[in-house]
């Protein structure tokens, strides 16, 4: 599965599948700025694939909503599943993954990279986070198969990841390898059960970690481990989907040699697929990997039965591929309706929501984000606003900050902390903080905060908040 240049396939990906034969394809943001552009491409690359007699095409995205969305414009916003995970509502999780799973279908898309299935055991885990839904091993086995089914029944493929668990570690597997000391049993413990319950409901395709595990496998990382692959994931877990590499350009891969030859071990290793995304470095070849993955199996290194094997599940999961659906159904009215009572309660659970709505005067109040686009929350109060940016000086705003009533503070990096806390606030000033990704940052904030709120997102479906954080909030105004 390979990444795309840009809003339409060009002359590289038409020999990709002329010459090629590749009939998978990954979109990031920089394919899907729109709607329609991003139901324009994967019109045509469908057409293409007609042409070259490869179609349906299995076209992709990691549109996890949250902390992780592709597409963020036109289409349904759901919370980050930890703040499902918070409310511990099992129809909540089926019913965001049903509706974005429709859109999805009606863009032309027809692989989702979620849910995550891993446990946030970890606060310090730099890449998980709120994408998962939870720390407890029980709830994110429960909201997982909830999610699966949801996306089932929206008609869409979807993957567990990151097999066998990302929650664990405090190291971003892309920048570094990540190592856990987990042994076999731990994973049977906590790790494991959310995949078990993913494939209990047949999940079609599971995503592997780039972790070392070296209770395990002193030698592998999971993506290039027999033992977690096949040893574990396919014979102990019996497990008869595809198995998908997370990207090879993630630096974690960087230290286990040449990814030509990795490649190949990955496939002996037990993956059926593999994601090249051309999105990360861009400076893996794609024509490199599929040249020595033909001569391994012209070498007879990968055998032809060992091909058939992943041939096989692959030509099953695209029987799975379905029409596309009216885009009437995109952004519709009541998929926003159904989102935001979600967002609601979501605030609604945190302690603090009982200071809100905020009564005060507009030109009293101060909103403060280092995200532009929450910036826009409750268009209707003309009030101050200030975006944090990394080469600015926030002392140049003391004077404003001083003749503020209200501060609200909504905040995604936690980087921007010291800058925020070596401004001077009076006491009679409300300073009231939102975290937008970050569950448990609250104990590193040095500023005298009246409010706390987690909002577990920085990709929100920001309509909630009108009327629910300013008392006198008007849309028409």
């Amino acid at each position: 599965m390979v990444g795309i240049p840009g809003h339409a396939p060009d002359p590289i990906i038409e020999r990709r599948m002329t010459q090629q034969k590749i009939a998978a394809y990954i979109l990031f943001r920089k394919n899907t700025p729109n709607v329609s552009i991003t139901q324009s491409l994967t019109h045509q690359l469908q057409i293409m694939a007609e042409k070259a007699g490869i179609a349906p095409l299995l076209i992709a995205i990691d549109q996890e909503h949250g902390r992780v969305i592709r597409i963020d414009k036109g289409i349904t916003r759901f919370p980050a599943a930890y703040g499902l995970g918070r409310i511990g509502n099992p129809g909540y999780v089926f019913n965001a993954c049903k509706i974005a799973g429709q859109e999805l279908r009606a863009l032309g898309i027809n692989v989702n990279f979620a849910p995550v299935a891993d446990i946030n055991t970890n606060p310090e885990n730099p890449i998980i986070g709120t994408r998962s839904y939870g720390e407890n091993p029980f709830k994110v086995a429960q909201l997982v198969k909830q999610a699966i089914l949801g996306y089932q029944s929206a008609g869409i493929i979807c993957s567990a990841k990151h097999f066998p668990g990302h929650g664990d570690v405090e190291t971003d597997s892309h920048l570094a390898l990540p190592v856990s000391t987990k042994t076999i049993k731990d994973l049977h413990e906590t790790e494991l059960k959310p995949f078990k319950s993913a494939i209990s409901v047949k999940v079609p395709v599971i995503m592997t970690a780039h972790i070392m595990f070296p209770q395990i496998d002193s030698e592998w990382p999971a993506t290039l481990s027999p033992i977690l692959l096949t040893e574990l994931l396919r014979n102990e877990l019996q497990y008869d989907g595809v198995i998908i590499s997370d990207d090879l350009e993630m630096k974690a891969l960087n230290q286990s040699g040449p990814i030509t030859d990795l490649s190949v071990k990955m496939i002996l290793a037990g993956c059926d697929m593999l994601i090249i995304s051309q999105n990360l470095t861009c400076d893996i070849s794609i024509d490199a990997i599929f040249q020595a993955l033909l001569n391994a199996v012209q070498d007879n290194i990968i055998s032809e039965s060992r091909l058939n094997q992943s041939v096989e599940r692959i030509l099953k999961l695209k029987q799975k591929v379905q029409q596309k659906l009216s885009p009437d159904i995109i952004n519709h009215p009541d998929h926003a309706a159904v989102s935001e009572k979600m967002m609601r309660e979501i605030f609604l659970e945190n302690p603090h929501s009982r200071h809100f709505p905020v009564d005060t005067q507009p030109e009293r109040l101060l909103i403060i984000s280092d995200n532009s686009e929450i910036l826009n929350i409750c268009p209707g109060i003309k009030t101050n606003r200030l975006l944090l940016t990394p080469d600015q000086s926030l002392k140049t705003y003391q004077s404003t900050i001083a003749e503020m009533d209200e501060i609200f503070i909504f905040l995604s990096r936690i980087s921007y902390l010291p800058a925020l806390e070596s401004l001077q606030f009076t006491k009679n000033q409300n300073i009231r903080f939102f975290s937008l990704n970050n569950p448990y940052i609250q104990s590193k904030i040095q500023l005298p905060l009246t409010s706390y709120i987690n909002l577990y997102a920085e990709c929100l479906p920001l309509a909630t908040f009108n009327g629910l954080i300013f008392a006198n909030f008007d849309a028409n105004k």
